[in-house]
């Protein structure tokens, strides 16, 4: 049996837009390699984790028209062949889907999630079992009111079959399962979400990295921030964003003057 079979994870295979059906990494930042293309990246607060690319400069041979307000069906399987699985069963854990522009390539704080799927307590499912019921595929739709121009979309599935410990450089922890492909969005509005940063967003001990499958459980919390929601002109919004902090010597310097 052939290697990348028998280690086969999963990579994001091709993209399908409108009616169109592109090929095997049309739009697609090139794949780490011809054998490890499907394996994860570990380590979140490396840049590999962004779009596990031979290098933070690649880039796709083309780039995808898509009108604002559309779907673009993302199709992940485990090998080249589109009659593998999606990614194996084992492997439970979130879809998410992130936009930034590319002119950015993706450095600072410019990842806008627009897409998310966790658990389901009711079906006790996951995204993955989804995947694999659509033969891989999941459908993602580009916000309407986004500014055009030329975005990288990052799809990613987080693996957390080895998640009950953080990473510490073995094979334990989180499995982030990340591709990036570049699209020019037609039409859309003003509005350019703002993000959060990749590496930056997740670290190897938050919740929803740190999470135990083995064990009983009934919900999940998915890692990051807000999806952005149509109208939303400031996207999603960092923890404790507008919250005024005390400042502690004005506070000192008014009981100082009551006490006189």
């Amino acid at each position: 049996m052939l290697a990348w079979i028998a280690n086969a994870h999963t990579h994001l295979r091709d993209l399908k837009i409108g009616t169109k059906q592109y090929e095997r990494g049309v739009c697609i930042r090139p794949y780490n390699s011809t054998t490890l293309f499907s394996f994860p990246a570990k380590d979140p607060t490396n840049k590999y984790v962004r779009c596990r690319t031979p290098s933070v400069d690649s880039k796709a041979e083309k780039i995808c028209d898509v009108n604002a307000g559309s779907k673009i069906t993302v199709s992940w399987h485990e090998s080249e062949l589109t009659s593998s699985q999606g990614i194996n069963p084992s492997h439970m854990g979130p879809c998410i889907v992130w936009m930034a522009p590319l002119e950015s390539n993706g450095e600072g704080e410019v990842w806008a999630k627009i897409f998310e799927d966790g658990y389901n307590p009711k079906t006790k499912t996951w995204c993955i079992d989804t995947v694999n019921k659509n033969n891989g595929t999941l459908d993602i739709t580009i916000p309407s009111d986004v500014l055009a121009g030329k975005y990288i979309l990052r799809t990613e599935i987080i693996a957390l079959h080895l998640a009950a410990v953080k990473f510490t450089g073995g094979k334990d922890g989180a499995e982030y399962y990340s591709n990036c492909a570049e699209i020019n969005v037609i039409g859309g509005g003003k509005t350019v979400p703002k993000g959060v940063a990749i590496p930056g967003v997740y670290t190897i001990d938050m919740p929803g990295i740190i999470f135990n499958t083995s064990a009983p459980f009934t919900s999940y919390k998915i890692p990051g921030p807000p999806v952005y929601k149509v109208g939303d002109p400031s996207g999603p919004v960092k923890p404790n964003a507008g919250v005024k902090k005390p400042c502690i010597k004005k506070r000192r310097r008014r009981q100082l003057a009551q006490n006189q």
